[in-house]
This record gives structure tokens, sequence and C-alpha cells, in this order.
């Protein structure tokens, strides 16, 4: 019959033992299906044989029985880092072909150590014996066994440390990731007691550390839901709270404390119903929430990759718009002047059918220059560079200047133009006065170009400290669902402008717009609807010189 007489020094084994087997079954019964759990409840009970056989191993007195408990002990030893390994690959995810591989390498070197172990000397060759009991001696391959423990500890840190940059700091798999690696690094300290196997005589202490591990995974377990355990937990302190006061009337020496006693275990039964159910409840939202926060993060990242690829579109677009001053409007300015030269005859007469050819075609050339200089425009506004240098100006004359330059156009549809000038007189202003001239020049001309009969009224006055100019016209008017947003489009007009006229843009009420935003002011537009005219109104500060 085997002796076992109670040694002092086996109480810590036993106790680690013990915590190691409930927390194992705990978070494995949890949920047996899921891989992780399963794994880690690996863990537990292997960590569960190692320390239970040395409570066994310090309390014999049996040389024979001390091997066998060593050898034994040590099967759970050999499994905890590929367990771990196994693990931490399933927890962070890892698809790395040189995990699988070193998780394949593992598997096959445990399986050796363990022949190695249970048929040889060469991994455990006999035992110390130490004031606090027996302790395996390394063999002659133990080394190799340190070597495959050095080579998971350091990639699985690694793994770690790389996968911390995935989460956003302060998400709950971000807390999880680390107290885990926490927790790992208390168990790896652990190791401290190999040297006891070299003969370095000192009490193994590394079950300490190991419950340094037990403490840190189970608050991960309670405060950021590792393994989605905490409703097993409130269920499973509730149980044994339960049979506990269960068992308490039976204890009891009078019957009104037996009904007293009995009377609280209905009530807690009650309370501890709803604390499940609340529990449970509670864990459905968190999972909820956290799904949610999850997509929340992968939108946001989408969102970041699309406003980046949006920001390089628009500037190869800027880009492109900038490059037709070289490569477009250069070659359109050499065709101009050498149809110029043609038409007024400098290489000799031309006939009378072949001039009006060249003239309707110098006239298509200046537009198409028109064209792109508005283009650069545009692109100058959308890079910031729109801005330019202010002076005085006489706004009533620069007005008047624009309106007679489009009196022919108006006249050409038989429409009339008029300009109210303002009954005060009105002080020179500070603006960018080509830019303001081109932007009543287009807007007026946008005008004439949607009105078939009727006209367009221009106006003139002054509303507090602002400067007001309206263009009225009895065109085809502007449907409300095109009011949103008119001045922000670029190529696009409502489909009765389109129908109106054909060769438009769309680009002289943006880059009109443009003009006089960057010159302090602002420009709305009122419309009653299709085929009841629009007015365009412009405001711009009157702010003056000295």
């Amino acid at each position: 019959m085997v002796e076992i007489n109670f040694n002092f020094y086996s109480l810590p084994p036993l106790i680690s033992s013990v915590l190691f087997l409930i927390l194992g079954a705990y978070v494995l019964f949890n949920n047996p299906k899921l891989k992780l759990n399963i794994f880690f409840g690996l863990i537990c009970l292997a960590t569960f044989w190692w320390q239970f056989a040395w409570f066994l191993l310090f309390n014999t007195q049996e040389m024979s029985w001390a091997l066998t408990l060593i050898k034994s002990g040590y099967i759970g030893i050999l499994l905890i880092p590929v367990f771990f390994f196994h693990f931490f690959i399933i927890f962070l995810k890892s698809e790395n072909f040189i995990d699988k591989f070193l998780l394949f390498i593992s598997y096959a070197a445990t399986v050796f150590f363990e022949v190695i172990l249970l048929n040889t000397n060469f991994l455990i060759n006999g035992f110390y014996e130490f004031f606090w009991g027996f302790y395996p001696r390394a063999g002659i391959i133990h080394p190799l066994y340190l070597l495959l423990l050095a080579i998971l500890t350091l990639r699985a840190i690694f793994l770690f440390l790389i996968n911390f940059k995935k989460d956003f700091s302060g998400s709950i798999n971000y807390f999880q990731k680390k107290y885990l690696l926490i927790g790992f690094i208390f168990y790896f300290f652990s190791a401290s007691d190999f040297l006891v196997n070299y003969g370095i005589e000192f009490y193994p202490f590394g079950f300490i550390f190991i419950i340094f591990f037990l403490a840190v995974t189970a608050y991960a377990i309670t405060r950021y839901h590792l393994f989605r355990a905490e409703v097993v937990l409130t269920e499973f302190l509730t149980g044994i709270m339960g049979v506990i006061l269960l068992a308490l009337p039976f204890f009891m020496p009078s019957m009104v404390l037996k009904i007293l006693t009995l009377f609280v275990f209905f009530l807690f039964s009650f309370f501890g119903y709803y604390l499940v159910k609340s529990a449970k409840s509670e864990s459905r939202r968190r999972e909820d929430a956290e799904t949610i926060a999850s997509r929340e993060r992968i939108l946001r990242r989408e969102a970041e990759i699309l406003a980046a690829d949006l920001k390089r579109l628009d500037t190869a677009k800027t880009q492109f718009l900038l490059s037709t001053q070289h490569h477009l409007r250069s070659p359109l300015s050499v065709i101009q002047g050498y149809l110029s030269m043609i038409g007024e005859g400098s290489y000799g007469k031309i006939p009378k059918k072949a001039k009006e050819k060249i003239d309707a075609s110098l006239e298509a050339d200046r537009k198409l220059i028109h064209l792109v200089d508005e283009l650069l425009d545009v692109a100058h506004f959308q890079m910031n560079k729109g801005a330019a240098a202010k002076e005085p100006v006489n706004v009533v004359d620069l007005i008047a200047g624009a309106i007679d330059d489009l009196k022919t156009a108006a006249a050409a549809k038989e429409l009339y133009l008029n300009f109210k000038k303002p009954s005060v007189p009105i002080p020179l202003v500070l603006l960018n006065a080509r830019g303001i001239r081109e932007a009543i020049y287009n807007i007026v001309d946008n005008a004439i170009k949607y009105t078939q009969t009727g006209g367009i009224a221009v106006s003139m006055s002054v509303v507090g400290d602002q400067l007001r100019i309206s263009v009225k016209d009895t065109g085809i008017g502007i449907d409300e669902k095109d009011l949103q947003g008119l001045f922000g489009r670029i190529f696009e007009r409502g489909e009765k402008a389109k129908s109106v006229n054909i060769d438009g843009k769309g680009i002289g009420l943006y880059l009109s717009a443009q003009i006089i935003i960057n010159n302090g002011g602002n420009i709305r537009v009122e419309s009653k609807g299709l085929g009841e005219g629009s007015e365009f109104i412009i405001d711009l500060p009157m702010q003056t010189e000295g």
C-alpha cells in the first residue's frame, strides 16, 4: 500500500490544482463546442494534472511511487506549451502558414517527448530528494524541451504584439488580449521551477505565478467578458448560494429558525432567478452592442479608405484640369491665330463661301478657349488658388459694361435687357474687378440663354451694409428639386435647361458663385417653378478703402 504523509509544502500545489480544475471546468461547460473554450479547458486540465501530481509527490516517502508520480506529472507539463500555443492561434485568429507549421511540429515534438518520458531516462533521469520532498532530475534531452518552450513563448508574444495594432485602444478585444498576455507572462515565470530540475535547490514556487495567471484570467472573464462566461459564473455562484441556503434549515436548532432560513432560501431563489435572467439579458444586449460597434469600426475604416480614394481622385481631376492649359489651350490659341490671319487675307484672297466657314470655325475656337478658361478658373478655385487682389471698383460702371457687352445677344433673341441703377450714389468698393465682372456677365448671359420671350431686368440697391444686385428673367424657371445645390454642381443641369440650351455645360453658375464667395459675398436664386422665370440675388460687402 502506498504511504502518504501530509507535507505542509504540498499545500500550495493542491490549492492551485483545485483552482485550475474549477476554472477549466467553468470555462469549458460555458460553451463546450467553442474551440477557444476547449483548449483553455485543456490548459487548465494539464496544469491541474501537473500540480496535483506534485501535491502527491511532496507527500510520498516511497521512491518507486515518486518516480511514477514524476512521470505522470510531466505528462501534463509537456502538454501545456503546445496547448497554450494552439489556444493563442485560435484566439488571435492567426492564419499564418508559419504558425500552422510550428503548431504541427510542436504536437509531433510533444508526442516524441511523451514517448521518451515514459520509456527511457533521457528526458527525466530519476529525481532529487530535497527538504520538501522528491523532485525530477533533468535528462540529457531535457534542454530540447526547454528550447521548444522558448520558441513557442516568443512566437506567442510576437503574435500578441502585432495583433494589438488591429484593435482600437480601449476596445474590449484590446483589453482581452492585454490581460491574456499579462496572464501568460505570469504563467511563463513558473518556468523558473525548471532550475530545480538541474540541481539548483530552492522551493519550487511556480504555483505563485500560475495563481496570478488564474487571477488575471478571472478578471478578464468578469470585466471584459472573456469566453462569454460571465453568465455561467453568475449561475454558478447563485447555485452555490442556493445549495448553502437550502442546507441551512437542517442545521438550525429550532423550528422558528428552520422556517426563517427556509423563507430566506425561497426569497433568495426568487431574486436569484431574476438575477440570472437579467445577466443573460445584459449579455445579449452587450453582444448586440459589440456587434454594432464592430460593424461601425469596419464602416469607419471603409469610409476612411473611401475618403482617401476620393481625395486622390479629386487631386487627379484638378491636375487634369490644370494640364489643359498646356495641352489644350495653347493649341487652341495657335488655331485661333492662324484662322484670324487666314480670314483677314494674310495668306491670300479667300472666297466668300470659304470665309464664312473660317469665321464659323474661328467662333467655335473662341468658344472652346472660353470653356477651357472657365475650367482653369474652376481648378484654381478648387485648389484654393482663386483668391485675387482687390481694388476700389465702381460697381455701377462695371455692371453696366458687362450688360452692354450682352445687349447684342439679347437683341438677337428679341429680348429686353434693362439695368436699373441705384437711386443713391455708390462709393468705390474693394472687389476683384475682373472676377466680379465675369460673374455678373455669366449670370446675365445664362439668363439670356434660358429666356425665350420677355427679357432680363438687372437692378442694384443698398441693403444695410450690403450691395445687392438682382438679375431677374422671364425664362424657363427652375424646378424646386433643381434649386438645391444649384451653385455647387459642375456639368449638371436640369432637364428643362438641357432641352433649351444643348451646348451649356453648367460651369458658369458654379464659377460665378465661387468668385462671389471669394469676394466675401453670397448668391442665391429664387423661382416659383418651371415657366415662372428666375431671380438671381447677389449680395456683396460694401467694403471701402480706408
